[in-house]
């Protein structure tokens, strides 16, 4: 009887050591334990969790024109001078076309004087002799000796705006400026602001424009295409990347533009001086 309960209480103790066995064993063999769960997975790879919100987008900031009083208001330059110099310390590519993969027509040396004929955001059209080609803009200084142009955009809800020789609706017209054109802000007044425009300055009402900063990022030029092969598309560019925004302009398919962002269908683009939003299926794919 005694034998019995040692065997029993034996098997007892065989019972309850067996759960703990295995693991005393893995550890004995070098096998880490199993490592425990996190409950942000992403965190150390900089990343959000996925209950998280994502930060919000913040605007970069630029310079901006403060307003100037209607009596301090700069006159308009007679016969303003053209020409824009090359300020980058390292010089700036002269290309064919708004593409650093074009041909290279020359390399400028810092200081180098050219003649501005289309101001964009990313890429302005610039003459050097007899010779039209494409110029990164944040390399110029167009105007004033200024090392960063205060660019504005034209957004009249009629398409154009006009410039004119005094700050009243009534003074001379001295040229029409389309909406989705940039200028080259000056001064900026309550109600009109003094431009320069393709040679000449003048005034253009100060609600219709608005100011941008030359890009650091040059975009990609990519070709437009037609949905339908065997016809022609005219696509909308447009102010805002929306389909009742106002249309600046229509680009044929065939064309090149430069686009400088994608966002939900959207194509943010610079098109022959125009800037504004055309619908990214009208790009043509490179996979």
């Amino acid at each position: 009887m005694r034998l019995l309960k040692c065997i029993l209480a034996a098997c007892l103790i065989l019972a309850l050591l067996l759960p703990i066995l295995p693991l005393s064993t893995s550890a004995q063999e070098g096998e880490p334990p199993a490592a425990a769960e996190t409950t942000t997975p992403t965190d150390q790879d900089g990343e959000q969790p996925e209950d998280s919100p994502p930060p919000a987008a913040t605007a970069q900031p630029f310079a901006t024109l403060p307003l100037t009083d209607k009596a301090q208001m700069p006159t308009p330059a007679q016969e303003p001078s053209g020409e824009v110099i090359v300020i980058a310390p390292e010089g700036a590519g002269f290309f064919e076309l708004p593409d650093h993969g074009s041909a290279m027509l020359e390399h400028l040396e810092a200081g180098a004087v050219l003649q501005l004929k289309l101001l964009g955001q990313s890429w302005s059209q610039v003459t050097l002799g007899e010779a039209t080609g494409y110029v990164p803009t944040q390399a110029l200084s167009l105007a004033f000796g200024a090392s960063q142009p205060v660019l504005a955009l034209a957004t009249a809800p009629l398409g154009k705006l006009t410039l004119r020789a005094e700050m009243s609706t009534r003074s001379k017209a001295l040229a029409t400026v389309r909406s989705g054109r940039a200028v080259l802000m000056l001064a900026r007044g309550e109600v009109f602001s003094l431009v320069r425009h393709e040679g000449q300055e003048g005034y253009l009402l100060s609600a219709h424009l608005v100011q941008v900063p030359v890009r650091d990022n040059l975009g990609t030029y990519t070709q437009v295409v037609s949905l339908v092969e065997t016809r022609e598309a005219n696509v909308r560019l447009r102010a805002e990347p929306a389909k009742n925004a106002a249309v600046y302009t229509t680009v044929p398919s065939g064309q090149f533009v430069v686009v400088l962002d994608i966002a939900d269908g959207w194509a943010q683009v610079e098109y022959q001086g125009y800037h504004g939003y055309m619908m990214a299926d009208y790009l043509k794919r490179f996979d």
